[in-house]
């Protein structure tokens, strides 16, 4: 059987590799052209755009995973089907149902590698891509571990991360005058952008002149431009997290009485992918024993298209309903991954 379980594994992985190449292409050629309109801002430049593109694509690569796994096992599996090599295996005594826990091995193992790139290397890729673009495309700011530094005339902020995706948690502005010499220092608790401007919540500033230190709660000339890319840096962004720090923020948020729905959902969600990526390859085994046969890679594509495309409306459609009826995030997340095994299970079971 081990001979077996190799030349399926080749057989699935192989496809699986080429659909997800040509997927990924496509994403990052997408990816790129959305870029163009972005040249010329600060130090963007275009071989900047080009490694903003690249560094994105684990992210990209780990999405497409699941729609590639089923379209590559039907493709291959489709392949030895035509070439009679399936029914070879059975008259030697192999069932249909041995077949598949071979191709769900080799799911597994696509899934264990899926989810090591998007668990140690996309993150940390997305993360710096982010931040390398906002710093190019601003052409002042500077990133710490955890705030971001930027000079704009004659102040400088300090932001510090969000706490809830949309809001920033706090900032601090230092005005320079001539000198140059400190004359202020303000906080705010908080703050949102309203186009290029920058809306602080209970600001107060030490200002300091010749008379002594006065206090003023308002910021005047707050207009700075070009900054909305600079939140993007202290936004909480669920690519960028891994999913040990993704459920630590998610009892951060619940411990201070917030809304987590969203976060539990792209937790869960991404266990179910991982999962679901050994269900794709074993949904292929009944199509290509079943009524695609005899057909050609034309129909197996339209036919995993489909499927694919099905199963992604499905979990957005659930994610964006779970958010409006208030429904469980661990259902949300497992719903689709679920109903996909009930009917890989059943259509194996008219089989034998």
């Amino acid at each position: 059987m081990r001979i077996i379980n190799g030349y399926l594994f080749r057989a699935v992985a192989g496809s699986t590799g080429l659909v997800l190449l040509v997927l990924v292409s496509i994403g990052v050629f997408m990816q790129f052209v959305s870029q163009l309109d972005d040249l010329g801002q600060g130090d963007y430049t275009m071989w900047s755009a080009v490694q903003y593109v690249l560094l994105k694509a684990p992210r990209l690569a780990h999405d497409m995973v699941p729609v590639s796994v089923l379209l590559g096992s039907l493709l291959g599996l489709g392949a030895l089907a035509s070439g009679s090599e399936l029914i070879i295996l059975q008259a030697a005594g192999v069932s249909v149902r041995r077949i598949a826990g071979s191709v769900a091995l080799t799911g597994m193992a696509i899934a264990a590698v899926s989810g090591a790139i998007g668990e140690f290397i996309a993150p940390e890729l997305d993360l710096y891509a982010r931040q390398m673009r906002a710093m190019q495309k601003s052409g002042q700011a500077d990133i710490t571990g955890s705030s971001a530094w930027l000079r704009e005339g004659d102040k400088i902020f300090n932001v510090r991360p969000s706490v809830d995706g949309i809001d920033n948690a706090g900032v601090y502005v230092f005005r320079m005058g001539s000198g140059p010499a400190l004359t202020g220092i303000g906080r705010a608790d908080s703050f949102e952008a309203d186009d290029d401007t920058w809306v602080f919540r209970n600001y107060r500033e030490s200002v300091l002149d010749n008379t002594g230190v006065r206090i003023a709660d308002e910021i005047d000339a707050a207009q700075v431009n070009k900054l909305n890319d600079l939140l993007s840096i202290t936004a909480v962004k669920d690519s960028s997290l891994t999913a040990p720090e993704l459920y630590g923020y998610i009892r951060y948020l619940k411990t201070n009485g917030l809304d987590a729905d969203r976060y539990e959902i792209v937790f869960w969600g991404r266990i179910a992918t991982v999962a679901g990526i050994a269900v794709m390859c074993v949904l292929a085994v009944p199509f290509v024993f079943g009524s695609l046969r005899d057909t050609g890679a034309g129909a197996r594509m339209i036919v995993g298209v489909l499927i694919g495309v099905g199963y992604f409306l499905l979990s957005r459609t659930m994610a964006d309903s779970g958010a409006v009826f208030d429904l469980s995030p661990f259902l949300v997340a497992w719903l689709p991954t679920a109903l996909l095994a009930v009917g890989t299970a059943f259509a194996l079971n008219r089989m034998s």
